[in-house]
């Protein structure tokens, strides 16, 4: 495995981004929060997780200051643009069989927009915290037929119970978090917060590499 230092020209912006290159034929995107990055827990172990197996893994860096003085419908689109560039361009020399995309909070905004539009149908994905209290989101998520996982904590801002409810009807594991905030700790305690993540790792493993059971 190697660390190849990328990036792909977007109009006149340079989004950069991180390939973690092996020549397997399975490939994960990973999209951070706005402060959530590529160092914190979820994706620091999800990519140690995703490295012993193998896997190639792509932490795209499209969030830049500029994303937030635009309207809400312009920034999304332009994250979409950023994240889509890049996506085609570690596409496009190689086949992937597998295609895996694990994303936080303002990246599940650009993931959902990838599942609303039909994109990659067969991608297994993971869904940190997304944003239940825009409707929007929530009915793109409830008619997917995506396989993967969603994870949010009951006091989180973007929790909403409705939201959570209707999201059942997707084909999503959904895990809610008792107390886990926005970072999916709880609160400060350290211990209960730490347990939690293992337990969110285990079952995005379970979930990213399903163990099919052989009939006698």
């Amino acid at each position: 495995m190697e660390i190849r230092r990328c990036q792909t020209q977007v109009g006149d912006q340079a989004i950069a981004y991180n390939h973690y290159y092996s020549d397997s034929n399975e490939v994960c995107f990973m999209l951070s929060g706005a402060g959530y990055a590529y160092d914190h827990p979820y994706f620091y172990f999800s990519r140690m997780m995703l490295l012993k197996r193998g896997v190639n893994v792509i932490e795209i860096q499209y969030v830049s200051d500029d994303l937030f003085s635009l309207p809400d419908e312009q920034g999304d689109a332009e994250m979409s643009r950023r994240i889509e560039a890049v996506i085609d361009e570690v596409l496009r020399p190689r086949t992937y069989k597998t295609i895996h995309f694990i994303a936080k909070s303002l990246g599940t905004v650009p993931l959902v927009s990838l599942i609303r539009r039909g994109l990659f149908p067969d991608a297994t994905i993971v869904l940190l915290t997304p944003l239940l209290k825009d409707p929007a989101i929530v009915e793109a998520i409830a008619n997917s037929r995506q396989p993967g996982l969603l994870v949010i904590g009951d006091q989180d801002h973007q929790y909403s119970p409705e939201a959570f409810e209707r999201c059942r009807s997707s084909n999503l594991v959904l895990e809610k978090i008792k107390g886990a905030n926005h970072s999916l700790d709880l609160d400060f305690e350290v211990g209960p917060s730490l347990q939690v993540l293992g337990q969110m790792m285990q079952r995005t493993e379970e979930v990213l590499f399903p163990v099919s059971v052989k009939e006698n």
